[in-house]
């Protein structure tokens, strides 16, 4: 189909759902998940019950709570019992909802309890909890805590079909767990004032539990899901009443810091200083549901570095946000566009070094059924040396505001606005931009969903407001545990530019993709457990009608009754792109390129094998074959590539990760043009469960040269939220470029005062 015509499909989608959704808002209700009778957990106020937080469950109140054991499988057999006995008792008093576990084990020898950082994944047995405190089925918090006591947290959020599990939240809580010779015990508090609750007198929860016991790949939950569901959903969980009367408080958290750094570079004398910086992180609950969040002056130099990308493509890379500021509570400015993307707030300027940011701020939150997100950031005005030719400049300050407010509609559906703006005088770093657009968000049940988004963008690059500064896209989606389709169309006109803002790098571009078509039926026999076969089509074409790119695919993947995969792609791509000399440029050692324009086909073939995740050694290896364009090195050419990854527990305390990628490149007649190599090694080492350190070693070859990377960080974490770091970092390019860090050291301390 092309993509006029898939184009014309789905906007007569986008102007008959609305309508097909119309009549069932009061109907619609009578079918949610709030009508279908779910367990409820009565519990009580006890004060005064002595609990020490220590995992042994030895307080006598614990003898007084009638336990819930009716825990039901997802896996390995999904709707069975859980096959090791499980009690949970909880109760709440002024301050804290506990939560008592015994996690009994035939087998206790076999549990595996290994230590890792706060939000680290171990793989030991561990015990999740589910709270929608507000008892809205859309909104959340997840609580995770492994047979070691390692706490792992995040919100949670569901709009429509989409499931949004925001890791970047770190609450302050407590728990222990201790390992006994019948299983594993496990205590947890949760203070009322570290997370969004009502102040009604009298109040209904969301409620859900997990038990993981990782040696059998097992997951059983008390209120039971489905494969569909995939985990714990704020629409799924049974509810929790009882509570009465708890004390909110006020949520007040400042969190000071002081941090130096120093840095020595060849080509750069002036970042031989060392460099002292100070600032502030406030956090205050504006409302039950609401929270505002502030930061001055803020250093992100404990923020780990990005990984070394081996994707091939003629626009910009993506490379996710990792600064915890911008992280946390991400979701409340997602949108079907990328209309914001917060890593052009502080970008490296020309001398390697990222622009100053002097404060920012955010509001974050619901009020009733509308969803609220609202940043604003200003950078500094910020010399600097260019790397290349040595010139003096100057990044001038921008002021970044961003606002994203939905209202939900029917039960699981929502309409939202966003506006995106930056604002700053004319310059060669950064340029004037805005964006604001209106979406919906449609869902039908649990298995059909329906996105849409228009957009207009003004920006310096491109003067005034026509229709080629507008954008949509459209997407459908059926999913269950049987089939998962979807559909999707996008238009960026040739003026639209977020490339200050957001990131939407293939603009002037009509595309439509069917995304995937799937058939995963579940087998249990034969060695085999499931089965998918996946079919996808994507086609972007040029506003002017042109073919820019093209894929087909087709994928077969099969997981083993012991939980190996192996997964096997067919891939046809298209590509237009230059016309190529077939010589050598002395100049710069590459391919020259013919003005004319031209379509290369490259077909490709991949198979790839990964074993079971949840054991202690865990491996995956794919090799890849086919045609492929050039787009750094300007030729056409063939492709053979060997992926391999492993991860490794090695004892409780160490985790090693190990990425390698071996490419080697011919050209059209089978004569060799290069080998490029990509290493990637994180050694994780858990002291306790309060001192850590990392190192994320990378390395990069081609016939260009080489490039070594070391990130590595020493943390002693006091809270989640406040923390000692020492850290040493060094990229060195070979040949020398003058953008290359060096070396650097930098030393972090900040400290949570929570009122």
């Amino acid at each position: 189909m092309r993509v006029i015509e898939l184009f014309r499909l789905l906007s007569a989608i986008a102007l008959l759902c609305p309508f097909a959704f119309a009549g069932f808002g009061e109907r619609g209700h009578a079918q949610q998940p709030e009508s279908v009778e779910r367990p409820n957990l009565d519990i009580r106020r006890i004060d005064h019950a002595g609990v020490k937080i220590d995992g042994r469950l030895d307080e006598a109140v614990w003898k007084t709570i009638t336990p819930v054991t009716n825990f039901v499988q997802l896996q390995p057999d999904e709707g069975a019992p859980v096959s090791e006995r499980t009690e949970a008792m909880v109760f709440y008093d002024d301050e804290n909802l506990y939560i008592g576990v015994r996690n009994y084990d035939r087998e206790p020898s076999k549990i595996p309890h290994r230590l890792g950082a706060h939000d680290a994944t171990t793989r030991s047995d561990s015990i999740d909890i589910g709270l929608d405190t507000f008892h809205d089925r859309r909104t959340g918090y997840f609580f995770s805590i492994n047979c070691r006591g390692i706490q792992y947290d995040a919100v949670v959020s569901e709009n429509g079909s989409d499931f949004v599990h925001d890791d970047t939240w770190d609450g302050i809580w407590y728990s222990a767990a201790r390992v006994e010779d019948w299983g594993w015990a496990l205590e947890v508090a949760i203070p009322f004032k570290s997370i969004r609750i009502s102040r009604a007198p009298e109040q209904i929860w969301g409620l859900n539990l997990m038990r993981e016991i990782v040696r059998k790949n097992e997951r059983a939950f008390w209120t039971p899901v489905t494969r569909f569901d995939g985990g714990m959903r704020p629409s799924k969980n049974g509810t929790m009443t009882g509570l009465k009367d708890v004390r909110v408080g006020r949520n007040l958290e400042v969190i000071p810091f002081f941090s130096t750094k120093s840095r020595v570079a060849d080509w750069d004398s002036n970042a031989r200083a060392a460099r002292a910086n100070a600032g502030l992180d406030l956090r205050y609950g504006l409302a039950s549901n609401l929270t505002a969040t502030a930061t001055i002056n803020p250093d992100f130099g404990d923020t780990e570095a990005d990984e070394f990308n081996t994707e091939l493509s003629r626009f910009e890379i993506f490379y996710p946000e990792k600064r915890k500021f911008f992280t946390e509570g991400a979701n409340y400015f997602s949108s079907p566009l990328q209309l914001f993307f917060s890593r052009r707030i502080g970008a490296p300027l020309p001398d390697g070094e990222p622009q100053r940011i002097y404060e920012g701020g955010k509001i974050t939150g619901k009020i009733g059924r509308w969803t609220i997100g609202a940043l604003q950031a200003v950078t500094q005005s910020t010399d600097y040396t260019d790397a290349f030719d040595g010139a003096r400049g100057a990044a001038p300050g921008a002021f970044f505001g961003v606002v994203r407010v939905s209202r939900d509609i029917f039960s699981k559906s929502s309409i939202g606005f966003m506006t995106v703006n930056r604002l700053q005088g004319s310059n060669t770093i950064g340029q004037q931009e805005t964006s604001h657009a209106v979406d919906l968000n449609l869902s039908h049940g649990e298995h059909i969903g329906f996105t849409s988004q228009i957009m207009v963008n003004t920006n310096a690059a491109n003067p005034g407001v026509d229709y080629d500064h507008v954008g949509w896209t459209s997407r459908f989606s059926y999913n269950s545990d049987l089939m998962y389709f979807a559909a999707e169309g996008k238009y960026l006109g040739p003026k639209v530019d977020m490339s200050n803002t957001g990131y939407e790098p293939e603009t002037d571009r009509y595309s439509g993709s069917v995304d995937w078509i799937a058939f995963k039926p579940m087998i249990k026999r034969r060695g085999i457990r499931q089965v998918w076969l996946e079919l996808y089509y994507s086609e972007k074409n040029g506003t002017q009608g042109e073919l820019q790119d093209s894929e087909a695919a087709g994928e077969f993947r099969v997981q083993f009754m012991n939980f190996w995969e192996l997964r096997s792609t067919m891939m046809y791509n298209r590509v237009r792109f230059f016309e190529f000399s077939g010589q050598i440029d002395p100049a710069t050692n590459r391919f020259a390129a013919l003005n004319p324009m031209r379509i290369y086909i490259a077909p490709r073939a991949s198979v790839e094998l990964t074993t079971n995740d949840a054991r202690a050694f865990t491996a995956s290896v794919e090799f890849e074959h086919g045609k492929f364009v050039e787009y750094g090195e300007n030729f056409y050419g063939i492709e053979n590539r060997i992926d391999v990854s492993t991860s490794t527990r090695i004892g409780d305390h160490m985790r090693w990760e190990l990425s390698a990628v071996q490419s080697r490149e011919s050209l059209m007649n089978g004569a060799h043009y290069q080998d490029r190599r990509f290493l990637i090694s994180r050694w994780n080492y858990q002291f306790t469960p309060k001192l850590r350190a990392r190192t994320l070693a990378q390395y990069s070859s081609d016939k260009h040269g080489h490039n070594l990377s070391i990130n590595s960080l020493v943390a002693y974490d006091f809270t989640a939220r406040s923390a000692l770091f020492i850290g040493y970092n060094h990229q060195r390019q070979s040949p020398l470029n003058r953008m290359d860090l060096g070396n650097q050291f930098f030393f972090k301390l900040s400290y949570l005062f929570s009122y």
